[in-house]
């Protein structure tokens, strides 16, 4: 008898072949047709010989006394079914990034086979894990004309299980596969984003490497990527959009010797066990250098004060932890309010030299105040909304620039 749930499951459900026949796919399958003589699905050696035919997994099945069993079977791709509403909806964006990445062809060498649950009302095979593969197969297929057998790991149910008790196991197993996906860390995901030749992926690597001792892995990782590397900075994501910014601001060589220097000058005995560079301090002074430093070079009618950024970060760090620059970054943690802590650094060593007696950042420096309100509010010019208000920065530069008197 079918059920309620049965109905629901069945309602809207897509076959693969149909769904690759949608216009959105029609990107995907005009390269596979470019490269339909050498487009094919790869297996491990001796994999396929594995597999059983439909007709003996029907044989099976039939037999099949435990509540829950998984086979290997070759599936023609013409059973094989998305539902309406999976968790992932299928993107033809990846399936044809997959396709180029693993040079137009779908490579199972390395990889799990994907999953299915059967569906024995409609004699199909709803797909629940590597469903952009399989759109990619079935594309394939669909420009062969040719019915193209996928081999799975088709998990079926006894005929007691109810539908209700399937739909949570395919829930289940789904998100096992995402979360394992989502917890992978930025920095375990670098290396493998550069072997699949991801140009961003290599450059920030690269930048990486030419920082000598500096590693995207803990230092104390146990199959380190980089031998004797002496102190790390894991946030790989934060570094990234920091290197972009550098590249386009032609500021890279800039943002290298600044790190150079902090890397050269900080006690690590003293940064233990992490020995963690702070992306955030690195963001600092890069903000600083763009939007600050340019007002103490032009002070005084142009002739400016003497500061460098790299004899700053020497003399600070020389004798202090990194963690006092910026103290907290658990509850300011905003680029801005950053740049204000940067600020009041800067006041104190033009005051040291001697060539200030009182701080040059401050509440009565307008471009000071809009060179930060503007780092708060960087979409301002696009959007008419306010991120942070200009009351809430002045507030923050009061609390947080010394008066030094």
């Amino acid at each position: 008898m079918t059920t309620n749930v049965q109905v629901a499951r069945n309602l809207g459900a897509t076959f693969a072949s149909d769904l690759v026949k949608q216009a959105k796919f029609n990107n995907l399958r005009n390269v596979i047709r470019d490269y339909i003589d050498s487009a094919k699905i790869m297996y491990p050696i001796g994999f396929e010989s594995c597999a059983i035919g439909i007709q003996e997994f029907y044989i099976l099945i039939d037999e099949q006394k435990v509540k829950k069993a998984t086979y290997t079977v070759r599936v023609p791709i013409s059973l094989i079914r998305y539902l309406l509403g999976q968790i992932r909806n299928v993107r033809p964006e990846f399936c044809l990034q997959n396709f180029q990445t693993f040079n137009h062809s779908v490579d199972f060498t390395e990889s799990e086979i994907g999953v299915a649950f059967f569906n024995p009302s409609e004699n199909c095979f709803d797909i629940v894990k590597k469903q952009h593969t399989i759109a990619q197969i079935a594309a394939i297929a669909e420009e062969k004309s040719d019915d193209v057998e996928v081999i799975l790991r088709v998990v079926n149910f006894r005929d007691d299980v109810s539908q209700e008790e399937i739909v949570q196991e395919a829930s289940k197993l789904f998100y096992r596969e995402v979360k394992g996906i989502n917890d992978t860390k930025e920095w375990e995901k670098l290396y493998h984003q550069v072997q699949c030749g991801e140009e961003e992926a290599i450059t920030v690597m690269n930048f990486y490497k030419s920082i000598p001792g500096l590693t995207w892995q803990p230092v104390d990782f146990p199959f380190p990527l980089v031998q004797q590397a002496q102190y790390c900075c894991t946030k790989v994501s934060q570094f990234s959009k920091l290197i972009e910014y550098a590249i386009n601001d032609d500021s890279l060589e800039e943002l290298r010797q600044m790190i150079i220097t902090l890397c050269q000058t900080v006690d690590w005995d003293r940064e233990k066990p992490n020995k963690e560079i702070s992306v955030y301090l690195l963001r600092a002074f890069y903000n600083f250098e763009k939007r600050l430093h340019p007002l103490i070079d032009d002070a005084m009618c142009g002739m400016g004060y003497h500061f460098s950024i790299t004899e700053h970060i020497e003399s600070f760090f020389d004798k202090k932890p990194i963690n006092m620059y910026l103290g907290s970054t658990s509850t300011d943690k905003k680029p801005w309010q950053h740049l204000v802590k940067v600020a009041d650094r800067a006041n104190e060593a033009l005051i040291e030299s001697g060539q200030r007696d009182s701080p040059f950042f401050s509440l009565q420096s307008s471009k000071f105040v809009d060179a930060v309100y503007a780092l708060a509010n960087p979409t301002l010019g696009k959007t008419k909304t306010e991120s942070v208000d200009k009351g809430t920065v002045e507030k923050y530069i009061k609390q947080h620039v010394r008066n030094f008197n």
